[in-house]
Formats: structure tokens, sequence, C-alpha cells
């Protein structure tokens, strides 16, 4: 009912009021006196209310607009620090790469500094999908002059030997396959045996005798008899030993010193004179 009222008589209210505006804004520009007409009081009696509620709701609608923009702003101001925050992450991401890399690269030019031997650095470029062999491709071959049997090595030990050599790119046999054999001793006690690999990933040192002394954190280095890797370069150290009361070895699983699941750079040793 009431807003059929006012949808029917809507211009006539508009016009009642801006009339009662121009009268009120007349009356508000007038000196101040001690008598004020009675048509003044009226006039400012009936649209005073109005007027403050008019006031108010223009104030609450700038409140409103001012915060709306500041909301804008701030929201804007958001995405640019996000912007900014995700350029200074991935930044940062790609410095530690470098710094991990250049230490990596650092150790392995210290090495080829304190070896007597020629070292070339290769990177590691494929591994074997299938997991049948526990091999690794690296992008060097042929034209760098390397051949089938070179050992392999880092700055921690051993990682294996290259068996098969392309062009531009070289196979190697890491010392964790179950083919691989390299001759070794014990640094600890001199005891000798062969470091062959396991499917666990692992390696063990065969051939060892019962009465060998041998203990776990034993390190378990090259004893330069397979005229592969020169003698003393760390291979592993020793994890667990079992001994068999009547068998003539005792059974020794080695943790190569190589992360082989972790490598990124290696270097190919050649044999002196090459």
């Amino acid at each position: 009912m009431m807003s059929s009222f006012f949808r029917k008589y809507q211009n006539l209210i508009i016009a009642v009021f801006l009339v009662g505006l121009a009268f009120s804004i007349y009356s508000s520009n007038l000196r101040a006196t001690g008598n004020t007409s009675f048509f003044r009081r009226t006039i400012l009696s009936i649209y005073s209310p109005p007027l403050r509620v008019v006031a108010s709701t223009l104030s609450g609608v700038k409140y409103l607009w001012n915060n709306y923009i500041f909301l804008l702003h701030v929201q804007k101001e958001n995405l640019e620090l996000k912007k900014s925050l995700d350029l200074l992450t991935e930044q940062n991401t790609q410095l530690k790469e470098l710094l991990l890399e250049n230490d990596r690269l650092r150790k392995l030019l210290l090495l080829k500094k304190r070896s007597s031997a020629r070292l070339i650095t290769a990177e590691i470029i494929g591994r074997d999908a299938v997991g049948w062999f526990k091999t690794v491709l690296i992008n060097k071959g042929m034209g760098d002059s390397i051949k089938v049997g070179q050992a392999v090595i880092t700055h921690r030990g051993i990682v294996g030997r290259t068996t098969d050599v392309s062009g531009g790119t070289s196979k190697v046999l890491l010392i964790t396959d179950i083919n691989s054999s390299v001759d070794a001793l014990v640094q600890r006690t001199r005891a000798r045996g062969v470091v062959e690999g396991k499917a666990s990933g692992l390696c063990q040192l065969k051939y060892v005798s019962s009465s060998d002394d041998v203990m776990p954190g034993d390190l378990v280095v090259a004893s330069g008899l397979c005229g592969v890797f020169p003698k003393g370069l760390p291979i592993g150290r020793v994890g667990r030993v079992e001994k068999d009361g009547f068998g003539l070895f005792q059974h020794v699983e080695l943790m190569p010193s190589v992360n082989l699941n972790k490598l990124e750079e290696v270097c190919v040793l050649f044999p002196r004179g090459d």
C-alpha cells in the first residue's frame, strides 16, 4: 500500500522535497536574528529530518565508496606482492641450484687437481628405465676419447665403469649392478675380497675369509689389482657382517660411498699414458 502510494505520487513528493530544500538553503543563508518567523520555523521543522537522513545517507555512501576503493587498492597491492614473492621464490630456487651445482663441480675440480691421472667431467643424462640393470648414461663418448672399461668416479668414491661407448654418450655400469665386480680390501685390517652388486641396490664384499677381522663401519677401498680403479679409492662402508660357524667365508654387506641415486655429475678416469 505504502509503496504503491509513493509510486503514484513520487513526482509530487520529489517536487515538494526540492522546494523545501530550496527554502531550507535560503533560510540557512539569512543572517541570524533573534526572531524567526513562523513560516521559517515551519519549513525548517518539516525538512530538517529528511535532510538529516539524506546527509547521513550520503555520508554512508561516501564511506562505503572510499572503503571499496581502498579495498580495490589493497587487492591490487596484494596481487603485485604475490607476483613479486613468486618471482623471488623462483630466483631463490634457481640460485640454490646454481650454488649446489657449483659446489659439486668445485669438488670434482679438486679431485682432478689431486689426481695424477687425466680426468674429464661428464653429466648424467639418462638412467635405465626398466630397472633390470643398474646403469646410467653420460654425455661424453668416443668424441671425448672415452673407451669401454674406463673407471667412473666422484670425489666421494667409485661409481662404476663404462660398458658401451658411442660418439657422444657412454653407458656406465654402476657398482651396485649384479654384473659389476671390483677387487677390494678393508682399509683398517687389509682383509681382501671382491665387491659385487646386489639386487637390493647395495653391494657385498665376497670371498672374505671367516677368520678376517671385519666390522660394521669399516671402509672398503679399491685394491688396485683389477687395473681399472686406482688403489685406495673408496667403494663403501660395511653395514652388516654375518659369519657362518662352519663356512670358509663371511657375508659382508656394503653401503656405497657414493649416493648413486642422486648422481648428477661424474668424472671419467683415463689410464696413465692415455
